[in-house]
């Protein structure tokens, strides 16, 4: 099966021992981050959403600062008593040019 992703996925490690933590929210809602590429990330939420949701996505890294991104939802599913919420970047951001050769 080919593979369908445009972009590298890089999974979020769960050790406590992790040099740094980010607290995620979105829409000012706590998350869970699951795994993250250029073009999005995926999260575990315990609030659902729906496919085509524009939501905001604020990335505190610390003392090292905050990202504040807009993400639109691509994708819902249950996760046990949390929801997988996948939510594309690449739109917004104009990463087109960025994107690798196949």
């Amino acid at each position: 099966m080919k593979e369908k992703r445009v972009y590298q996925r890089y999974t979020v490690s769960n050790e406590e021992s992790d040099a740094m933590h980010a607290d995620i929210k979105i829409d000012g809602m706590p998350v869970s981050l699951v795994d993250f590429s250029l073009g999005g990330l995926n999260v575990l939420s315990e609030k659902i959403y729906n496919s085509g949701d524009v939501v905001a996505i604020s990335v505190s890294l610390e003392n090292r600062g905050r990202i504040d991104l807009i993400g639109k939802v691509v994708r819902v599913m249950q996760a046990g008593k949390s929801w997988s919420v996948a939510i594309d970047l690449s739109h917004n951001y104009k990463m087109k040019s960025l994107r690798k050769k196949n």
